[in-house]
């Protein structure tokens, strides 16, 4: 991904153009809130069953990383892809890949389909990038910048997510497809997010017309967990995302359903214009959210934080904790029918709220409005960095 939604592969004025219109069209699809609950069940009776296991998609990131360098072309991808093609048809995935020639790299898309028993209702994508930056050119050690990053934040924690949610989609009981879409050549030199492209390229409007949502996870393994509002992004999406984060206790200023003061994990006052993969789902109508913390590390101008594209991009600095609230956050989001069927208006009466207490429901419909609001300051706040970016460039 990309600071500032700042690019090389298109003309940039083409680009800058582009992404205003994504981002006045992400602000016009509608209210942050919903009058009535996009489910009929009451979250907080599931949170305690939840199953994911941070500690595992903890191990994944380690394994990843002492995989080596997962670049586009290699042996190592390669090891990667066939690794989790044997896992994932073990548990009764349909495992495809497909494979894209972009910039002279060679790269592989990977696809693993759960299809529900009877008609499914549609497609929902969950996906994360598995290459590894090639190189290390924001590190402060001049001799590093040459140097492969190690990305175990920054490419493993979010593909680790994904596998540990493996586990538990096919017990789920879901209507629809999922899809968990591995992509290739994310973070590659100055070019970015092309297997995220050449997916975008290759569907067809049945297919595009079939998909519920585009769900992003990047960079979600900080220990130090702050989940940003990405732009562009569905802004249904990201009110439920606050609801979860409300319910597990990522939202400061909120209780959960214990009852208990939330952390400040979800910050979804603080936006941020990235182009990651989601903007390529997000132009083709496909609701999607980016999901991901863009500070890894200590504040440092310009780009998303000390770690980020450095040598310093180890296991150390992810944790089982922050993996297993943001895999608990998805698997919610999974199990109640929150990432699917955007479009549909349920009549407000809920017999099963999610909080016992009506003050905790009111503050989480007040925090998403406010979003609303921050959504106008937040494009004109990216078209002015944009601005900033191309007056700072180097000729």
């Amino acid at each position: 991904m990309e600071q500032g939604i700042a690019t090389q592969k298109a003309p940039r004025s083409a680009l800058y153009a582009c992404i205003t219109m994504m981002l006045v069209a992400t602000m016009a699809q509608g209210s942050l809130t919903t009058d009535a609950p996009y489910h009929q069940v009451d979250r907080c009776a599931l949170v305690d069953d939840l199953q994911f296991d941070g500690q595992a998609a903890n191990a994944s990131v380690q394994w990843q990383v002492d995989l080596g360098p997962r670049l586009p072309g290699s042996n190592v991808s390669e090891s990667f892809r066939q690794t989790i093609t044997d896992q994932l048809t073990t548990l009764g995935y349909e495992v495809t890949q497909q494979e894209h020639q972009r910039y002279d790299m060679n790269l592989t898309n990977v696809f693993a389909t759960w299809t529900p028993n009877g008609t499914s209702t549609g497609t929902l994508v969950l996906s994360a990038h598995y290459d590894s930056r090639n190189i290390a050119d924001q590190d402060d050690n001049e001799n590093n910048r040459t140097l492969p990053v190690p990305g175990a934040n920054d490419a493993a924690s979010g593909v680790a997510v994904l596998l540990e949610l493996a586990n538990h989609i096919p017990t789920m009981g879901l209507d629809h497809e999922v899809v968990l879409f591995f992509n290739d050549a994310e973070d590659q030199d100055q070019q970015y997010t092309l297997g995220a492209e050449a997916w975008a390229e290759n569907l067809t409007q049945s297919e595009i017309a079939s998909t519920h949502a585009f769900v992003l996870l990047d960079m979600v393994g900080d220990a130090d967990l702050q989940l940003h509002n990405v732009l562009p992004g569905n802004e249904t999406l990201k009110s439920r995302v606050v609801e979860l984060g409300t319910d597990l206790g990522l939202v400061n200023g909120t209780v959960d359903c214990r009852g208990e003061a939330g952390l400040d994990v979800v910050q979804y006052d603080t936006l941020v214009g990235v182009l990651d993969d989601h903007v390529h789902a997000d132009a083709l109508g496909i609701p999607s959210i980016d999901i991901m913390d863009t500070s890894y590390g200590e504040p440092k101008p310009y780009t998303f934080g000390s770690y980020w594209h450095t040598m310093e991009d180890t296991p150390d600095k992810v944790s089982a904790e922050s993996l297993g609230a943001v895999g608990r956050l998805v698997e919610l989001g999974l199990r109640t029918q929150a990432f699917v069927n955007l479009g549909e208006e349920i009549e407000s009466g809920d017999d099963h709220p999610s909080h016992a207490d009506a003050d905790v429901e009111d503050g989480v419909s007040t925090g998403s409005k406010t979003l609303a609001s921050l959504a106008a300051v937040g494009l004109f706040s990216i078209i002015g960095f944009i601005l900033l970016v191309e007056w700072k460039r180097k000729p």
